[in-house]
């Protein structure tokens, strides 16, 4: 509370002086380099502001001008120069002063006003200077800011006190607390070099950047790399900054995440595919390495060249079942994901999928259209999430490749040519776009489906006579594999190894009968007598003793009846059900149309229940499940 009485009112009506000043003080401003304040009413023209005379002299850039003409000058600090000194308004120079005498006073600059405040503290020491370069020249060497020259001096001191703040709040506040103090601190403290006080205390405050990914991303198991984390917390710091009208960019020492990065980080297909625990692939892989016979440790060797060196090869690795084609996925998967590296593993089915770690079909990674032509192309748009998976994607592993169309690798081709345009030099001009591509399979086996196609139709639909063939580099695995987890009973194994040796003659055409290429021989230890009751002979011959061992899980895990048709499952699986002692219990499925249906009426009208219930389809159970206790149940997803 301030009190004026009515003597103070009258000496102010009066106009009588109501303070003295002696000396005078004179308030010296001073401006950046190309930079200077200018005043002036809202109602003035801009163009005359730029162009009238004498707007681009100041006393800060005049203050230099007499340094190179005043000898005195040159003994004198800019705060000092006003005692010899006088600023005249008319001509906008220094001139000696004749009588009297000043003391200066540079306006002040607040330590989070950055350069400003370092050249403040240059002015108070430098003398004579007659340039801005001049000012941040230090013993003759010139330094690119007044910051890195105020160092040179010894001005400035560590930041400590502000690194052991941080990392003692770290022991009691969360990571949110710790930003807002981070911000705080480099906003309004003078901070030294903000680098080292970010490279000293990032790792507490981004501890919650993984945690926080989590939750956004639904992904529990995400890992994220040390520069992911940062670039997690210096987006999260950048928020806070803008609150208080500032920004990291200001502190140019700090490397801010660029916005390809960023997008990076959103995209959650990559996100996936680099969501993998490293340590544990490198032990597994060295594991993996050390039993790859010289077959696999070839065709390894060459891809991981071709993946190291960027050669964007094309390879094929042919073997029959048992030769340890996925153990050759498994060797470079978990190498290439170990080191950090997006392996994309696809096959041409869905069970052949289940076999790979990550493992997609081809058509629903890459898009791949169901109905496809010779002119197809896949589904995948340039600056998509799954087009900058591929930019990043170091190799793609295609298993079960004699299965799929050529036109499915041609689409891939195509796609891949477009899309990598601006990361590989000439990607229109080499097979999928320069990336290394490996397809595993074996020809014996299922070749591409092609409806009421004849022979040359489906072997013309195969990879083989794509184009793109005469780009791919053979390797054949010829050691059967499965032959070494056998135990050691010589008979056993010599059996394995004559059925295996079969299989393969079969697939090669070499047990042709006389009655010609379509009719083979089996053997007669592969067949089941003739008798009476077949559905009985089989059970029999393939689950002995079915009702003293039924509830045994080795023993079911053991065995299997595979049959070509759903009708023929059903009739087994019944008469082993009738076998089986005990009640059973019929369970219905639900049979009314969903009420959130449009036309629930027409679609109700259309079949009668009845009738969809005697329905069997492929992928769908049927109505009725019959049950009994001790019975196993397969669930499939």
């Amino acid at each position: 509370m301030r009190y004026i009485s009515t003597s103070e009112a009258c000496w102010r009506i009066f106009q009588f002086d109501l303070h003295y000043r002696d000396p005078a003080v004179e308030r010296l401003p001073f401006h950046l380099e190309n930079e200077q304040q200018v005043i002036f009413p809202d109602s003035t023209d801009l163009d005359k502001i730029v162009t009238r005379e004498g707007s681009k002299s100041t006393k800060f850039t005049q203050w230099m001008e007499a340094n190179k003409i005043y000898e005195l000058g040159k003994e004198l600090t800019y705060a000092e120069f006003p005692t010899k000194f006088v600023w005249k308004r008319e001509t906008k120079c220094w001139q000696k002063r004749k009588r009297d005498y000043a003391i200066g006073r540079i306006y002040y600059a607040h330590p989070a006003s950055g350069e400003r405040h370092y050249l403040r503290m240059l002015l108070n020491t430098k003398k004579g200077c007659t340039s801005f370069e001049d000012i941040r020249t230090i013993d003759g060497v010139p330094h690119p800011t007044y910051k890195s020259a105020c160092q040179a001096l010894g001005f400035l001191d560590d930041d400590t006190e502000w690194i052991d703040c941080i990392n003692e709040a770290s022991s009691w506040a969360s990571g949110a607390q710790l930003r807002q103090l981070f911000t705080t601190i480099l906003s309004h403290c003078e901070v030294t070099n903000p680098k080292i006080l970010w490279d000293s205390t990032w790792e507490a405050l981004c501890e919650d950047m993984q945690y926080k990914r989590r939750i956004i991303l639904n992904i529990p198991t995400l890992q994220l790399t040390n520069t992911q984390k940062q670039a997690y917390g210096l987006i999260e710091i950048e928020k806070l900054m803008r609150q208080v009208g500032k920004s990291l960019k200001e502190y140019t020492e700090i490397e801010l995440p660029n916005a390809a990065e960023l997008d990076e980080l959103g995209n959650r297909l990559i996100n996936e595919e680099v969501n993998y625990d490293m340590e544990k692939l490198k032990d597994e892989h060295k594991t993996i390495l050390n039993n790859l016979n010289q077959d696999q440790k070839k065709a390894f060797d060459k891809i991981m060249e071709s993946v190291n060196k960027g050669l964007g090869k094309q390879i094929f690795v042919e073997g029959y079942s048992g030769t340890g084609k996925t153990y050759l996925w498994k060797a470079l998967t978990t190498k290439l994901r170990s080191e950090g590296k997006i392996v994309l593993a696809v096959a041409s089915c869905g069970i052949a999928a289940l076999l790979l770690q990550g493992g997609r079909t081809a058509h629903s990674r890459f898009r791949i259209p169901l109905n496809i032509t010779e002119e197809s192309t896949c589904e995948i748009k340039q600056g998509s999430h799954l087009a900058e998976l591929l930019k990043k994607t170091s190799l793609i592993l295609w298993d079960g490749a004699p299965m799929a169309n050529k036109h499915c690798f041609e689409a891939l081709d195509k796609s891949l040519r477009d899309i990598l345009r601006f990361t590989n030099e000439n990607s229109d001009e080499k097979p999928f776009g320069g990336m290394t591509i490996i397809l595993g399979g074996d020809f014996r086996q299922i070749l591409p489906v092609i409806t009421k196609g004849r022979r040359e139709q489906i072997v013309n639909a195969t990879i083989k006579r794509s184009y793109l063939w005469k780009h791919f580099e053979i390797f054949e695995l010829t050691q059967n594999m499965r032959l070494k987890c056998l135990s050691d009973d010589p008979i056993q194994k010599q059996k394995v190894a004559e059925f295996a040796e079969w299989i393969l003659q079969i697939g090669d055409g070499k047990t042709a009968s006389d009655e010609g290429e379509d009719w083979i021989k089996i053997p007669k230890d592969l067949l089941l007598q003739k008798g009476e009751n077949r559905k009985e002979l089989i059970v029999e011959s393939i689950y002995p003793n079915l009702l003293q061992k039924y509830r045994e899980r080795d023993y079911l895990e053991e065995r299997a009846i595979l049959c070509p048709r759903n009708d023929t499952v059903k009739e087994i699986n019944d008469h082993i059900m009738s076998q089986i002692q005990g009640d059973e219990v019929t369970y219905l499925s639900l049979d009314t149309v969903c009420k959130a249906t449009t036309n629930t009426n027409i679609m109700m009208n259309m079949q009668p229940t009845e009738f969809l219930n005697t329905l069997t389809s492929p992928g769908i159970p049927d109505h009725e499940l019959k049950l009994k206790v001790g019975l196993p149940v397969m669930l499939l997803e």
